[in-house]
């Protein structure tokens, strides 16, 4: 049986060389079905609502700390194609082990198996208690200032609430012994979650909760002076580092890469330091916060 070839003949030279070029790119383009959060140069963030780290709406949007630690690394990474996306904590959580993703402020754990992570970027004063301005009398006349959380957790006058996926590693152990004791608990859900805790404490619905000293500073910054923050004397004189956590992979070893190449111009943008001392205007230690800042993250050295 013969075979026949068929050529098609293009009346304008140009016209050929263009669909010649075409077949090649065709033929010698490599085929794919990555989806853009599995390529090394585009950056998927993730971020919640939970200020002052992001402000999603309102009139303080886009002026969380890691609003604005985003757009500083975002300026360094000018050849990278970036994404934010809002997800709830939990969801942002169970995503590290489904998805290509960075999350701009979390604890700087590098033994955790689930992220990787930059070099520090900042650092928190640790958690304490928030709560009314008579709680928090009531509380420390009993348990002390700082506050023992473990005396303080045992007692079951008091109702504790916290939002939904939060965690607190320095004193996970025990906030899970109270589980054991049958104290009231609630955990909020959905959006919003953590100035949902603030409201439900004024509305006398919870008695205090535990959270960083900035988020109480939402309160001030609002004119709100209802609540007070008390420092927890299990955690009390320590801090906490915050890095950019990626997913724990080859693409996130990679960008974390590219983040850390720039870090000394990212941890001393001005905006960023503006924001950092915006926020933690009112912190618990006697030491100003750059100056800590340098001792602390500037000069920290991994293990």
């Amino acid at each position: 049986m013969a075979h026949t070839l068929n050529v098609i003949r293009f009346r304008s030279p140009a016209l050929g060389f263009v669909a010649l070029l075409g077949l090649l790119l065709l033929f010698f383009t490599p085929f794919t079905n990555a989806s853009d959060t599995e390529r090394s140069d585009v950056l998927p963030w993730v971020i919640n609502a939970a200020p002052p780290f992001h402000f999603v709406s309102g009139d303080y949007q886009g002026q969380g700390i890691c609003d604005v630690l985003i757009d500083v690394v975002d300026e360094q990474l000018p050849f990278v194609q970036k994404t934010r996306s809002v997800f709830a904590q939990t969801r942002i959580t169970q995503q590290f082990e489904q998805r290509n993703q960075c999350f701009p402020c979390m604890i700087y754990r590098p033994e955790n198996n689930t992220a990787v992570f930059t070099l520090p970027t900042h650092f928190y004063f640790p958690h304490g208690i928030i709560t009314s301005t008579e709680n928090a009398r009531r509380m420390t006349e009993r348990y002390g200032q700082p506050i023992e959380l473990a005396a303080l957790m045992q007692d079951p006058e008091w109702r504790f609430g916290f939002p939904a996926g939060r965690q607190y590693p320095a004193l996970q152990h025990i906030i899970d012994a109270q589980s054991s004791i049958g104290g009231y608990r609630l955990i909020h859900t959905g959006e919003n979650a953590t100035l949902a805790i603030l409201a439900m404490i004024k509305a006398n619905r919870i008695d205090y909760t535990i959270d960083y000293q900035i988020l109480h500073q939402v309160n001030v910054e609002q004119g709100d002076s209802s609540l007070v923050f008390l420092e927890i004397k299990e955690t009390a004189g320590t801090h906490v580092l915050g890095a950019i956590g990626c997913t724990n992979n080859a693409w996130g070893q990679q960008m974390t890469e590219q983040i850390n190449a720039h870090i000394d111009t990212i941890r001393r943008d001005p905006r960023f330091l503006k924001s950092l001392l915006r926020w933690f205007e009112n912190h618990p230690g006697e030491v100003p916060y750059l100056q800590l800042l340098e001792e602390k993250v500037w000069q920290f050295k991994p293990d």
